[in-house]
């Protein structure tokens, strides 16, 4: 299959990290919490008066510990910084960082950035924007005989991923992703391991099939094993306390392939920096937590510095660090687990004509077969919520339209999705050219119609890849003209073609969907179709 970019960037903008000293009496509910301490307390937060340069930081649970214990040091001199602190962990936190008017938001993985949109963060390197203060690795943790089955397969997250999806006996045990980093590292990792060593399809479609194999820890209580077979994904500060003096050591292995790791990054909001007194505050508050190492090792975090060092009695974290999760492969993590967040409005178009009736590699399927199964599964995995239609497309096959509606694009209702099965019942190999450019051209048109603001709007095209027997259609420059007149940022349209043609002619389709930044995936196997309607249900294609 081919690949579509690696999806997964980097964070560089590194500063020196931020120091944790425990903290007592810290109560959490519901993801937000707050912070006993002096002062009046309003919304969650700790307020303490004195000093009058208030800034209000959100912030992890994990993290919160090196904020308050700073805090007694930045209240004093005419220098001071008086840290309006909230604590709010995962999606959480986003809302409350609304809600509170906060300054800077301090998450525990730089990750949740892509999902912040409304909060209006500075852009790095502004402000020390985008810096990691503090990490924390990742962690495979489970019996002897588990932990060995992994070495035997590379002691890596890919042969973790292999055993998830291959063993019934191996069963991934990771905390809520959407409620802290290290739920959402717990599922991401691995899959990035096989988004790396295969592709984007793969990975959408191994969390599918790993979410009945994982057992979700809820609260604060930490991912840890508690029968054989099961293998925790946890950090190395919850780690550290779960083991605790006396207990009995489990398997513990760093990942040979790459080092997964938390990275409590530095977000000040945009608007917070057009106040320039705030923005100063913020940039004192800044520098402070750079010089602040004893007390990130004291809550068990590490230093930039230290993210790959031997540090205690864990195996050091020594492979080349994973890259922040980009906001779409966030969004696999999410549409796999939670139904609401596969919502979108598609429009589904697959070729008749005669060259979808031959074999798949790997099956004894044809290709038509496979793809009425895929559009049946996208049917049932997306929510009520969603929309649906589904056309078919050759050459003249409706007067002179090469395209034929077979189910207008509508809710999913219980009556909806029995039109739907029979309407898939109906697409069959014809004798028929493929008039796939004015075909896109119309769906993209009709899938813009129909927006929805908020909603995610897709046209997904199934083809040979071939633009053929069809002697009125578009040529591949006059669609790309065209779609480049019909783009409008206000509705935007993902547009997807999926083609079992050779390379070559994929690529010219597309260079003509460029003007709309379209995706084309070439399929080589049967096991190739599942996949790409596993990924479209899990966010898209592309985004």
């Amino acid at each position: 299959m081919a690949k579509h970019r690696a999806g997964w960037g980097f964070d560089r903008w590194v500063l020196p990290a931020v120091g944790v000293a425990a903290v007592a009496g810290l109560a959490v509910a519901g993801g937000v919490a707050a912070l006993g301490g002096d002062g009046a307390e309003r919304a969650g937060n700790t307020t303490r008066l004195g000093c009058a340069n208030p800034v209000r930081v959100v912030t992890a649970s994990s993290f919160a510990p090196v904020l308050n214990a700073l805090r007694p040091q930045l209240d004093n001199g005419d220098a001071c910084v008086r840290v309006e602190l909230t604590v709010a962990d995962g999606r959480a936190a986003i809302a409350k960082a609304e809600e509170v008017g906060a300054d800077v938001w301090i998450p525990d993985d730089a990750a949740w950035a892509g999902s912040a949109g409304r909060l209006n963060l500075a852009q790095p390197p502004l402000a020390g924007a985008g810096a990691t203060l503090a990490t924390s690795p990742l962690y495979m943790v489970t019996d002897d005989a588990t932990g060995a089955k992994i070495q035997a397969r590379g002691g890596g997250w890919l042969a973790l991923s292999q055993l998830a999806d291959q063993d019934r006996a191996v069963r991934l045990v990771i905390r809520d992703p959407q409620s802290s980093g290290d739920g959402m590292l717990g599922a991401g990792a691995p899959a990035e391991a096989v988004w790396l060593a295969k592709d984007m399809d793969a990975s959408a479609l191994w969390l599918s099939r790993a979410r009945h194999r994982t057992r979700i820890v809820t609260g604060d209580e930490t991912a840890m094993p508690v029968t054989p077979g099961e293998v925790g994904v946890v950090p190395e500060y919850a780690l550290r306390k779960a083991l605790g003096d006396g207990a009995a050591r489990p398997a513990i292995l760093p990942g040979t392939d790459h080092a997964a790791m938390l990275r409590f990054t530095w977000f000040p909001l945009a608007q917070a920096l057009t106040d320039p007194a705030r923005s100063a505050a913020i940039e004192r508050l800044r520098l402070r937590l750079t010089r602040a190492e004893s007390q990130i090792q004291t809550a068990g975090l590490r230093t930039p510095g230290q993210a790959r060092a031997a540090i205690g009695s864990l195996p050091a974290p020594s492979a080349e660090p994973l890259g922040v999760l980009a906001a779409h492969n966030v969004d696999h993590v999410f549409a796999t687990w939670y139904p609401a967040d596969r919502r979108t409005d598609l429009l589904v178009v697959v070729d008749v004509s005669g060259s979808m009736a031959a074999a798949t590699p790997g099956s004894r399927q044809s290709r038509i077969a496979l793809v009425r199964e895929g559009v049946q599964s996208i049917g049932g995995l997306l929510p009520d919520d969603s929309r649906m239609g589904l056309w078919e497309f050759g050459s003249e096959l409706d007067g002179g339209r090469d395209y034929k509606q077979l189910l207008a694009v509508g809710g999913l209702t219980g009556s909806h999705r029995r039109e739907l099965r029979a309407a898939v019942g109906k697409l069959t190999a014809q004798e028929t050219g493929t008039g796939l450019y004015d075909t896109i051209l119309a769906a993209y048109r009709t899938a813009q119609d129909s927006y929805r603001s908020g909603v995610p709007n897709q046209v997904l095209v199934f083809t040979d890849g071939k633009n053929e027997s069809d002697e009125k259609s578009l040529t591949a420059a006059q669609l790309a003209t065209a779609l480049g007149k019909a783009a409008d940022p206000r509705r935007p349209v993902l547009l997807s073609v999926v083609t079992f043609g050779d390379a070559g002619e994929a690529k010219v389709v597309e260079n003509a969907l460029g003007p709309v930044a379209g995706y084309v995936d070439v399929l080589r196997s049967a096991d190739e179709v599942s996949a790409v309607f596993i990924h479209v249900a899990a966010g898209g294609l592309h985004h």
